[in-house]
């Protein structure tokens, strides 16, 4: 199944039923077949099958047309982040070897001055007119026929991981990889008929991959240009939206906007959450004050989606009074396998912490242009997640901490995240961020970053005592800033080497 069969195939079950939903224009299935189908045609003019089609734009239909269409005509989408410096930008297109660059308006100036930053690019597509060839002249001169099938092995999409902990890096998903990952989620996600989910990350992520999952299931996509409170809250009315995915950051500032209690929320069904772990305050708060079910999906660029599922019936549980479970990221997916080892690559025990290793159909063929990097992100065909996590009895899998963001002071290990929970419960506390700063006697010792709630105060001395009631003395902080906002990429998670490097700097 090649990922632009996804529309082929709801087109024909659902052809006047809207697929996308912008606050422009409605795109119904037949519609985006046929839009795909002559992206697809377009681009066979000015490029050839095995290229690279670089995209830079914000939130907008011809983005999902690209999603398809690339794909389609046997080239890769390799996504470029539009909060990057163009510099940056420029360096990801050559890095891609991109021959064709598509870029709205707001950019192409910038990515003419950066021109000579990528040679292989000879052709600009402006989306709205300029460049090369004008988006609406090219693919509106293309044929709506159906263009020649690439192989499901062929590279479909070329994503740049986030860099959470380093330089980004060109994650290859092929046909088969990501159309695995959409069919295991939609396979999990509780999705009834007739649903309209509203997405509401950027475009050029990863997580993109559910508007896909959204349109196996015929189900109807709305877009939003760029996410804020007032406007989600706005569309989930005007829409009747029944499903939506937010990261955790996104509800904790959702759940603190003026009079929330009071919207109009009354089509929201459930939301799903990932990107990075809840703070189990804010998801008590959230499924009492949004009255909805929750989801979880956890899974990473490298996987082309989830490959863990955290379903509404344990959260039901979760708010029944299995408190524990508000802990959890889910149990492995059926078309996913998992394993949990030890330095060695042992496997451990249940309930004991380990390297998540992963394995299937979904997970990437590997980093672009870097064999070295992928022989090393793999171990006898298993993909290292750089996830430590523990599997209870039933299955539930709980992340402890990412491999590089735990702790090592005086030689205990802390985990971050149990820190950075001590911190949620104190009232005070809108987000946290802890980390591992060098100290010349124990090696490392423990730091926080905090931001406070809008009208709340504490002192750093108030929360070193919130966390000594709960945590062994060497995990409480040694030393706790506030901070008006922590630093993020473009799915919401926290930059901690921006945050470590800025100690190790001297800079706070």
């Amino acid at each position: 199944m090649l990922i632009s069969d996804i529309v082929e195939y709801a087109a024909r079950k659902h052809p006047a039923r809207p697929a996308i939903r912008s606050e422009e224009e409605t795109i119904t299935f037949a519609e985006l077949r046929d839009r795909v189908r002559r992206v697809a045609n377009a681009l066979l003019t000015v490029a050839e099958p095995g290229d690279r089609v670089a995209v830079l734009a914000g939130n907008r239909p011809e983005y999902v047309d690209l999603y398809y269409g690339v794909p389609a005509a046997g080239m890769a989408l390799a996504f470029l982040n539009h909060r990057l410096h163009p510099a940056e930008i420029a360096a990801l297109a050559d890095h891609a070897q991109a021959s064709v660059l598509v870029v709205s308006g707001e950019y192409l100036d910038a990515m003419r001055e950066h021109r000579d930053a990528m040679p292989t690019v000879k052709t600009v597509v402006g989306l709205d007119g300029g460049g090369d060839r004008a988006y609406a002249d090219l693919v509106g001169a293309a044929p709506a026929s159906e263009p020649p099938r690439p192989d499901e092995s062929a590279l479909g999409w070329l994503v740049y991981t986030s860099g959470t902990t380093g330089a980004p890096k060109g994650v290859m998903l092929s046909h088969r990889n990501l159309v695995a990952g959409v069919a295991s989620s939609a396979a999990h996600w509780e999705i009834p008929d007739g649903s309209v989910f509203l997405f509401c990350f950027p475009l050029c992520h990863v997580g993109g991959y559910a508007i896909l999952v959204n349109h196996l299931r015929g189900c109807t996509v709305g877009i939003v240009r760029s996410y804020d409170n007032e406007t989600f809250l706005r569309l989930v009315a005007d829409w009747e939206v029944t499903q939506t995915g937010l990261a955790p950051t996104m509800i904790a500032f959702l759940l603190q906007h003026p009079g929330i209690e009071d919207r109009d929320l009354g089509t929201l069904e459930a939301i799903g959450y990932g990107a990075s772990a809840i703070p189990a305050e804010v998801l008590r708060q959230g499924m009492q004050v949004l009255g909805c079910d929750f989801y979880q999906g956890f899974g990473m660029s490298e996987t082309g989606g989830n490959i863990l599922y955290f379903g509404t019936a344990d959260h039901r549980r979760a708010a029944a009074g299995e408190t524990h479970l508000l802990a959890a990221a889910g149990r492995c997916m059926d078309t996913a396998d998992i394993r949990i080892v030890d330095a060695d690559f042992a496997d451990v025990p249940d309930g004991e912490p380990g390297e998540m290793l992963v394995r299937g159909d979904q997970v990437m063929s590997g980093y672009w242009r870097e064999p070295g990097l992928t022989a090393e992100a793999f171990h006898d065909g298993w993909l290292r997640t750089g996830d430590i996590v523990r599997r209870d009895a039933e299955g539930m899998v709980y992340i402890v901490d990412r491999i590089k963001d735990m702790i090592i002071t005086g030689g205990e290990n802390v985990a971050s995240r149990e820190v950075e929970e001590a911190l949620h419960r104190h009232p005070a506390v809108a987000e946290a961020a802890v980390f591992g700063v060098p100290d010349p006697r124990w090696g490392e010792s423990v730091a926080a970053a905090v931001v406070l709630r809008p009208g709340a105060s504490a002192t750093a001395e108030d929360l070193v005592a919130a966390c000594r009631a709960s945590l062994g003395g060497y995990k409480v902080p040694r030393r706790v800033e506030f901070v008006a906002e922590l630093p993020r990429n473009v799915a919401g998670k926290i930059l901690k080497r921006e945050l470590r490097a800025a100690h190790q700097e001297g800079v706070s």
